[in-house]
């Protein structure tokens, strides 16, 4: 199956306070190491809605590989507005939704892959007998979940929508899922259990006579699939449309046949979708790259077994 995610990161009235994504951990910010902390555990796509300070953040996580919509009423709306909107995005994306706000950078990889084992409706964590972040469920639950139209957000529109009693609680060893980071951050050197352990980080890319496709373009198709527009793509990667028209071009010159059918004006509008022959080509870029990762994890394992 596959495991999506939605972090609310729009820094709502009633939940801004101090905080922002871009607060310091290690040597990295909350943002940034909770979406690598998903990633690494395989999930994707990653959907980040901004609000306060859109532009600083998105530009701030843009070589992250996520997809970024921004709530731009996120000073009159709630969280759960901003749940919402990542989740009617990312339905046909993925099977299962992870949804957690940056707060929690700490939680550890562990934790994230305890939750994805599980096969229920919805699940999520649960330390000392506090249910913690982040919280998952099946696409299947989406519209039921926002049919929901009280003020007491996410725990609320579980509760309503009777979700709340198909929760599975998975116990665990990690203080990292109720303990938030709020206005000071936290040091390079803390010792806390959440500091990351050294993992390797592998990208492919594919080239003739120089590098025309990797993670960046095949993100760029497959928003560009999912939206119709490849000038949607370039908003949702923080990408200028120039620098996107650029790489399709570059690599239709080097691969020989066009990536996108296009239709420009008319009633309806325009509209962009991939040629049969760019969908074989994400197919088999995709699942090259998985495996690459895990023959990757397992040589880390092999070299790295006593440590450095």
């Amino acid at each position: 199956m596959k495991t999506g995610a939605v972090i609310t990161a729009a820094g709502h009235k009633r939940t801004a306070n101090s905080f922002s994504p871009m607060l310091p951990i290690g040597h990295t910010t909350v943002i940034r190491r909770i979406i690598m902390t998903l990633k690494r555990c395989g999930v994707d796509p990653i959907v980040v809605i901004t609000g306060r300070d859109g532009k600083e953040v998105e530009k701030h996580i843009s070589k992250l590989r996520v997809i970024c919509l921004r709530n731009e009423d996120y000073e009159n709306t709630q969280m759960f507005d901003s749940i919402g909107m990542g989740l009617r995005y990312i339905e046909d994306l993925c099977d299962r939704i992870l949804i957690l706000p940056p707060k929690f950078p700490m939680l550890l990889p562990e934790t994230i892959q305890k939750i994805m084992d599980c096969s229920g409706a919805a699940s999520c964590p649960v330390y000392e007998g506090r249910r913690g972040h982040p919280v998952m469920i099946d696409k299947t639950l989406i519209p039921t979940l926002l049919s929901y139209r009280g003020e007491r957000g996410l725990g609320g529109a579980l509760r309503q929508a009777g979700i709340n009693e198909l929760v599975e609680e998975i116990q665990v060893e990690d203080k990292g899922i109720i303990e938030a980071i709020e206005a000071e951050g936290v040091s390079a050197y803390s010792p806390h259990p959440g500091h990351p352990a050294m993992h390797p980080s592998v990208s492919l890319h594919l080239e003739f006579d120089e590098v025309f496709f990797g993670p960046e373009m095949a993100q760029f198709l497959m928003l560009i699939e999912h939206a119709g527009s490849m000038q949607t793509a370039c908003r949702h990667m923080n990408m200028s449309y120039s620098k996107g028209f650029k790489m399709l071009k570059n690599a239709e010159s080097q691969l020989g046949y066009p990536l996108l059918i296009t239709q420009s004006g008319g009633l309806e509008g325009g509209f962009s979708q991939l040629t049969p022959k760019a969908v074989s080509l994400m197919e088999k870029y995709v699942a090259l790259e998985k495996e690459l990762k895990g023959k990757a994890e397992e040589l880390f394992n092999k070299y790295f077994e006593e440590g450095l």
